[in-house]
């Protein structure tokens, strides 16, 4: 992989590690979860963000876990929770 991810293969992603967790999760295991099943190198990980607010990869997945909770798929219980709306446990 010499790139990361894009957004959608990203949230698909997201959804998969959280259904099969039972849906409930902080952010960091999410990261972590998504990153070893994508195979994302180490240096990739690493990439900082051009606006200095962390690394490329955490950005992608802040928007990534915002567009599911637009969407309905998940939802922010409170900082740094989330868990996956009932109706998309199935």
């Amino acid at each position: 992989m010499k790139q990361l991810p894009q957004k959608r293969e990203l949230m698909d992603m997201i959804l998969v590690v959280m259904k099969s967790s039972n849906g409930n999760m902080n952010t960091s295991t999410i990261n972590d979860l998504v990153a070893k099943q994508l195979n994302i190198p180490e240096d990739l990980l690493k990439i900082e963000d051009a606006n200095c607010t962390g690394t490329e990869y955490s950005y992608r997945m802040r928007w990534a876990r915002t567009e599911l909770k637009q969407k309905g798929y998940i939802r922010n219980v409170k900082r740094g929770e989330w868990e996956i709306c009932s109706d998309q446990k199935s």
